[in-house]
């Protein structure tokens, strides 16, 4: 009785994994198209479209510093049929340093799986004096307040680690904030600024073509992808920095969806084309399933708020 009693419990839960999904799901970008976030998403969607047999849409929903569309998700019925890609902004730093987030994003999202990881590399002219992360610590050190280093924004991973980067040290170096990775790296190349956090990726292409120097890439170890760059923590030890995705829902999906969504999602990272498109952006996948993925962001907040704090990172727009 107790066995037939446990199988009519899961019968409703086994059901609605068969049904789901019946229509259309949404994917939200809480970025602009055409960035990696982007790229990714459209990857995933793809490989996503065949495993439920219904279209996955994508929907880019940017603003806020990826709070915006983020917040819509959050907000919205779980029922699995809208799903979003996560990122370090939107579920770190957004919530860490501006009190206008009106969603918790361990509370109020559900966390499906972790797609992958990717550090910054940390870059300069190629003219530049400066050669190693050790003669541009030197450097800051020597000249307090005038090196200034870009980043793709508030917030983002070049920005933490630029942060962790000067506490670390002890140096006094500026940020300068762009919209986008673009913009920063052209102020670089112009000498308006004297260092930049850019993608690993262009990074390697552009130093090959001799318009700019890598110093060191953001990683806590050396990419197996290129094992002759140095990581920053090599020189000064606690600098790693890495941007992520990830996949969620909002919080109250139906463990059934959950599972469901995940497979698949685990399936797509499996598919060669898929890894072979994302490693050239210079991604690490992990394929990490939902749990360690909700501790991986617990330790990645944990690791980010006293930068944060001491950054004083949180006074703008909180």
């Amino acid at each position: 009785m107790i066995r037939l009693a446990l199988i009519l419990c899961f019968l409703p839960l086994f059901a609605l994994a068969q049904e789901f999904p019946s229509h259309p799901v949404k994917l939200v970008v809480p970025f602009p198209p055409g960035g990696s976030t982007d790229v990714v998403a459209r990857l995933l969607s793809t490989k996503l479209t065949d495993g439920f047999k219904q279209p996955v849409v994508v929907e880019n929903k940017p603003g806020a510093g990826a709070t915006l569309g983020t917040e819509q998700v959050a907000r919205a019925a779980p029922d699995g049929y809208t799903l979003l890609i996560t990122a370090l902004p939107s579920i770190v730093t957004g919530p860490l340093t501006n009190r206008a987030v009106r969603y918790d994003p361990l509370k109020d999202l559900t966390h499906v799986a972790m797609i992958g990881s990717f550090p910054n590399a940390l870059v300069v002219k190629a003219d530049s004096p400066l050669d190693s992360v050790a003669a541009l610590v030197a450097y800051a050190k020597a000249n307090p307040g005038k090196l200034f280093y870009g980043s793709a924004g508030p917030g983002s991973a070049g920005h933490l680690t630029g942060e962790l980067l000067r506490l670390r040290a002890g140096i006094d170096i500026q940020h300068v904030s762009y919209k986008g990775a673009a913009p920063a790296f052209a102020d670089l190349l112009s000498g308006s600024i004297g260092a930049d956090f850019d993608g690993v990726i262009n990074a390697v292409n552009q130093a090959r073509a001799g318009r700019i120097r890598l110093l060191a890439v953001s990683s806590a170890t050396r990419l197996p992808s290129h094992p002759e760059l140095p990581t920053i923590d090599e020189t000064v030890k606690g600098v790693v920095g890495e941007s992520w995705f990830g996949l969620a829902a909002p919080a109250g999906l139906p463990p059934a969806i959950v599972q469901r969504v995940e497979a698949e999602t685990l399936r797509a990272l499996q598919a060669s084309d898929v890894r072979r498109r994302l490693e050239d952006t210079g991604m690490t996948i992990t394929a990490m399933r939902g749990p360690a993925f909700v501790d991986f962001i617990r330790a990645d907040i944990a690791k980010w708020a006293p930068v944060v704090k001491a950054a004083k990172l949180d006074q703008g727009s909180k």
